[in-house]
């Protein structure tokens, strides 16, 4: 119930009956006067327990603490209020009890749920344009608008345009672009599985790389050498001296991959050093021979050269022939497969490395999605690698197989190419110092008995004994010289812009101080014996111990070439080229 009204002043107040309790706002009881309070009529409490907790013990009169005693209280001065009543006694505490639901009436927005949108949109799952042709959506806009074939001129005489209701022609420029189902990118390009490279791998250790050393343990202890221990590595194998050689030689040609025998005669397959393809040189009779290996608009045609259970694979680049009344001759000639990696096949491209990479990653990257595979022998064999900082790895309009041998060519090294696999291998052009070929383990053992002729050429150079080697815009520059001379006869001074380490630099100043001296090219006429007889076959690179009738010595293969007089069997010569040195250690 509401107040209606109420009224108050500052007039003068009436009397009321009695004086001792005057009050504004109506009349009060009388209270007990001597406990009258301002809240009411307190309860009389008991004299004896004035406070409602107990009396305090007697305490010791002596003690120290000066609050430590109580005093006696006049039982008549009691509290007058001594336990306070309690009041709202239906007022629960306020962590007794959990929080009471405020309003039951609210409904929760999402009750019921929402409706959905698109129901009736369902996915739809189709395959994707896998092998159709590929198509641009901009050059398909382009042709879908209409050009005139006649200029057409707009004259609205400086009015605005209101179109006809009937005109001659109707000129529409929206264009609506047709659905077109997804076609997938790059979906024949093929995964290429193979050993994980190393990547990083000199980054690991502050000090740099480790040798190896010994790495057959033998368990056995050197109490008295504390030095270390050179790498022991297998010698060659021993060749068969005999009184007579009969071989029996066994060639054959064959196109690939049919393996349909092709004749041919005066074969000639040959190898350098400074090569990175094999080559072939063959004569085809008659003009059906020719039509199997002649090349078509699908590239060039292989061919499998098999001459004493070793094996080559060549494509067939080119051809030449000459013909008369009732006669036809044809020569060809073919590299092999790592001629793909080179002009005309490989496109030229550039690149600059924006991260620090090092040399064999960065060959290796040359190779991916090619099919062809790096075998880079850093720590035993070499040439050693070496770390490309942040923009010193650049080139610009170069093949694959340009960048590689740039990169084994800075280290002292040179490019190897397989025989019949997509392969190819970085080795060192001089696997120890010249001055070292005395103590070093070669490759193959030729004795004299198996030669059938030889033939030499006198190549004297200067005897340099150091060499500097520098990098261009980045890299390093080392002084090479060979120990125990004053290095005051320098080689011609090497720079390159991919110098960029103090290990290829060594290994490239070695190579080029190897390349002087007193020394001649020795050519040697030797079967071509199959690859479980020794030498076998003598590929570039290779060092070579001849054992003359009364003399021994070593010497670089810098070549090999291999002739055949036809298929079947046939008449095989293999020759070589040797780099002899005249020095004390050679």
């Amino acid at each position: 119930m509401l107040t209606t009204d109420i009224r108050a002043g500052w007039s003068r107040a009436r009397r009321l009956r009695v004086p001792a309790a005057r009050s504004a706002w109506g009349r009060m009881d009388v209270a007990q006067v001597a406990c009258s309070g301002s809240w009411g009529r307190a309860d009389a409490l008991e004299g004896g327990a004035a406070l409602h907790w107990a009396g305090h013990e007697a305490k010791d009169d002596a003690s120290v603490l000066v609050w430590g005693s109580s005093q006696s209280r006049d039982d008549a001065a009691g509290l007058p209020f001594g336990d306070v009543p309690a009041l709202d006694l239906r007022v629960g505490g306020s962590w007794d009890q959990s929080i009471q639901r405020m309003d039951l009436r609210i409904i929760v927005a999402y009750t019921p749920a929402p409706a959905r949108k698109d129901a009736e949109a369902a996915p739809r799952y189709h395959r994707v344009d896998e092998h159709g042709p590929r198509y641009d959506a901009a050059l398909e806009r382009d042709r879908s608008l209409y050009v005139p074939s006649t200029l057409l001129a707009f004259n609205f005489a400086g009015g605005r345009y209101t179109p006809a209701s009937t005109p001659g022609v109707f000129f529409d420029f929206r264009y609506v672009p047709p659905a077109r189902v997804i076609q997938p990118v790059d979906s024949s390009t093929a995964l290429q599985v193979s050993s994980a490279r190393q990547i990083g791998r000199f980054l690991e250790l502050l000090w740099g790389r480790a040798r190896a050393l010994d790495p057959v343990p033998t368990g056995v202890e050197y109490p008295d050498y504390d030095g270390p221990v050179a790498v022991i590595e297998p010698p060659p194998a021993e060749p068969d001296i005999l009184e007579t050689y009969m071989i029996a030689n066994s060639v054959s040609v064959v196109v690939l991959p049919d393996r349909v025998p092709l004749e041919a005669t005066n074969l000639r397959l040959g190898l350098d050093i400074d090569s990175f393809a094999w080559t072939l040189s063959a004569n085809l009779f008659g003009r059906t021979s020719l039509n199997q290996v002649r090349p078509d608009a699908g590239g060039p045609k292989a061919v499998e050269v098999t001459i004493n259970g070793h094996a080559w694979v060549f494509l067939i680049e080119r051809y030449s022939g000459a013909g008369q009344l009732g006669k036809e001759t044809y020569t060809v000639t073919g590299v092999s497969r790592t001629q793909l990696l080179a002009a005309p096949y490989a496109p030229a491209r550039s690149q600059v490395n924006t991260a620090a990479i090092n040399a064999e990653l960065a060959a290796s990257n040359e190779l991916l999605n090619t099919g062809f595979t790096l075998n880079w022998d850093s720590y035993t064999l070499g040439p050693p690698d070496w770390t490309l900082p942040a923009g010193a790895f650049s080139y610009q309009s170069q093949t694959p197989m340009q960048v590689i041998a740039s990169l084994a060519e800075t280290a002292g090294g040179v490019v190897s190419p397989a025989m019949a696999s997509d392969e190819l291998t970085i080795l060192p052009r001089y696997r120890a110092p010249v001055w070292q070929w005395s103590s070093a383990v070669m490759d193959r053992i030729i004795p004299a008995a198996i030669v059938s002729d030889w033939g030499s050429e006198w190549q004297p150079q200067p005897d340099w004994n150091g060499c500097y080697v520098s990098g261009t815009n980045y890299g390093v520059s080392v002084d090479v010289r060979r120990a125990g001379t004053a290095g005051d006869n320098p080689a011609p001074d090497v720079l390159t812009d991919w110098m960029t380490g103090t290990d290829p630099a060594r290994s490239r100043g070695i190579a080029e101080i190897c390349k002087g001296g007193n020394q001649e090219i020795v050519t040697l006429n030797l079967p071509l014996f199959p690859a479980e007889t020794a030498p076998g076959l003598v590929t570039p690179a290779q060092l070579c111990e001849v054992r003359g009738v009364d003399e021994t010595w070593r010497g670089l293969c810098l070549s090999t070439e291999i002739t055949a007089e036809g298929i079947g069997a046939s008449r095989v010569k293999q020759t070589l080229r040797l780099e002899r040195h005249h020095a004390e250690g050679a």
